[in-house]
């Protein structure tokens, strides 16, 4: 665990002093114990609750996302919004990034992203709808958060952005990958920068591999095709993620 890491598990224990019990591995530290919580959103009900959980935390923290695991069994299993390792889907994977570049800390982590999980999983439980804007979770999530950044009409499109970005980067004088026949620059820009500079090589390879795995189930099923050029492309970037 490195210096700075550390002095985060802390930080986080002075505000949330039932985070106490910390157990070091050789790749992650586990941060265990009760969240105690008092949140509310916008025009909603304040609610105080406690939740068993437990950080499993990279020592590259922020650079690879946290997994967050409730521990006692509380949520219910029609919950959706859980991945099927057994972890919270908090957020999908840019949308985490985007809070941590904000606000790059553990204590950071735990109120943007795990108290508003377990307010929204709270007032579910007690009203049967969600309080925030329902979004897709998992692979879909990823899907819909391209088609919804690029105003995409296809799931192809989606992960012909995503190949992009896992190829090239940014590179504005590059044909956008959109399909629209212009420029980088001229066209979904600042989107794609945007991407470029919130992904990590991990959440990077994360996204494609989601937004592959659901247009190659498709494909198997007949529902699409992929060009000769995105196949060519494809074979090549599937080389990369595999290494």
């Amino acid at each position: 665990m490195t210096e700075g890491l550390r002095r985060q598990i802390v930080e986080l224990a002075s505000v949330h002093s039932g985070l106490k019990n910390v157990v070091e591995h050789d790749a992650e530290t586990i941060v265990s114990g009760t969240l105690l919580f008092e949140a509310s959103a916008d025009g909603l009900e304040t609610i105080k609750e406690s939740f068993e959980i437990e950080l499993m935390i990279p020592h590259d923290f922020p650079e690879t996302l946290p997994r967050v695991k409730e521990t006692a069994g509380r949520i219910d299993t029609r919950y959706e919004h859980r991945n099927p390792s057994g972890t919270l889907c908090l957020a999908v994977p840019i949308e985490q990034r985007r809070v941590l570049l904000e606000q790059p800390t553990l204590l950071g982590c735990v109120n943007r992203l795990v108290v508003p999980y377990l307010y929204g999983y709270c007032f579910w439980k007690k009203h049967g709808r969600h309080p925030f804007d329902e979004a897709a979770h998992g692979h879909e999530g990823i899907l819909r958060h391209y088609m919804d950044t690029f105003s995409l009409r296809d799931d192809l499109s989606a992960l012909a952005v995503i190949s992009f970005l896992l190829e090239h980067g940014y590179r504005g004088h590059h044909d956008c990958p959109c399909g629209s026949g212009l420029r980088v620059k001229i066209c979904h820009g600042q989107a794609l920068l945007a991407l470029h500079q919130q992904h990590t090589p991990q959440t990077l390879r994360g996204d494609f591999i989601a937004v592959f795995d659901l247009c190659f189930a498709k494909f198997q099923n007949g529902q699409i095709s992929f060009p000769q050029r995105m196949r060519l492309q494809l074979a090549r970037l599937l080389k990369i993620v595999s290494k």
